[in-house]
């Protein structure tokens, strides 16, 4: 149980997470990405692009019998992310510094995977994942531009996932103005999500 989240429901707030100029997985698109994920209590998440650890932190809760492995190379967002572990008081996470490519051989088993920032290596850690999720293992990525949702589609469908799904989701959320309350547009965000079929 963490420290500063005591349900068992998902969407943290965001204003509960320590955060600086490192992006982060807001509250809304999150409980997307994790209920997508289909994490169960014994899930083990590869978190790539980890930021300041949101997703990291939901999954490690989620999968409170599991483990969760958080892929960062920003020292200011590794910096974040641990302070955010230590606020939540969570201790299934193990940070791995560097990019993916860095890590991903170093890894050991995984039933879910998250590309929340690739940092150039989309290819390299979608056949990654299709190499080493089990059947039936998820893989969910974000993405802001038109440019990497293409790339993601491509190489889901083009490394044998099946289940592919994209959904572009845009949040309004309103902003207090003196008496009133005026409502916000939110940049829109494309999660791709996608189930390996072929037996690892």
């Amino acid at each position: 149980m963490s420290n500063v989240w005591e349900y068992i429901t998902g969407g943290i707030p965001d204003q509960y997470f320590i955060r600086g100029k490192v992006p982060m997985t807001k509250e809304e698109i999150r409980s997307i990405v994790l209920a997508k994920l289909r994490l169960k209590s014994n899930s083990v998440l590869v978190d790539v692009g980890a930021g300041t650890g949101s997703v990291s932190i939901e999954g490690a809760l989620i999968c409170s019998r599991g483990m969760v492995y958080s892929l960062e190379q920003k020292e200011e967002a590794i910096a974040l992310l641990e302070e955010n572990i230590a606020s939540f008081g969570v201790e299934n996470i193990v940070i791995y510094e560097g990019t993916a490519g860095d890590h991903l051989d170093k890894l050991p088993p995984f039933d879910r995977m998250f590309i929340g920032g690739s940092g150039g290596e989309m290819e390299k850690i979608v056949a990654f994942g299709a190499e080493r999720l089990p059947q039936g293992g998820r893989l969910v990525i974000t993405s802001v531009t038109v440019e990497s949702t293409a790339l993601g589609l491509k190489l889901l469908k083009d490394y044998g996932f099946g289940q592919v799904e994209a959904i572009s989701v845009s949040v309004v959320k309103g902003r207090s103005a003196g008496r009133y309350t005026l409502m916000e547009a939110q940049n829109p965000i494309t999660i791709l999500s996608a189930t390996q079929e072929i037996e690892a």
